[in-house]
């Protein structure tokens, strides 16, 4: 019974993992078709406008991205006097599940 448990647990964590790889490869797809390489750079690749996110998955939580992505002004003020950088990125009408891929593959970039 022991032996049965841990192969279902195992199977259990590969298949968790391998939709995780999946779902971020996705959110690397729209990175690149929904235009955010036209501002945004990722090793070395891509625009200069928005910052570099080839960390960021290091430094913002998952909820923190999704919120940046639907609604970028929520967290950086247009024309902010407080050192950070106006909000110029546009919000996006993505569904749910295109935002979540996005996210997740940025959280994925540490």
């Amino acid at each position: 019974m022991k032996k049965v448990l841990m192969m279902l647990a195992v199977v259990l964590a590969f298949t968790a993992l391998n939709a995780t790889i999946s779902f971020a490869a996705s959110g690397g797809s729209l990175f690149s078709s929904e235009g955010c390489i036209g501002c945004h750079t990722i090793n070395g690749t891509g625009g200069s406008v928005g910052p570099d996110l080839s960390h960021e998955g290091g430094k913002r939580s998952l909820g923190w991205i999704k919120t940046q992505i639907s609604d970028p002004a929520s967290h950086f003020a247009p024309g902010s006097s407080d050192g950070s950088y106006a909000a110029i990125m546009p919000a996006t009408s993505m569904s749910s599940g295109e935002l979540n891929a996005l996210a997740s593959y940025i959280e994925s970039l540490k």
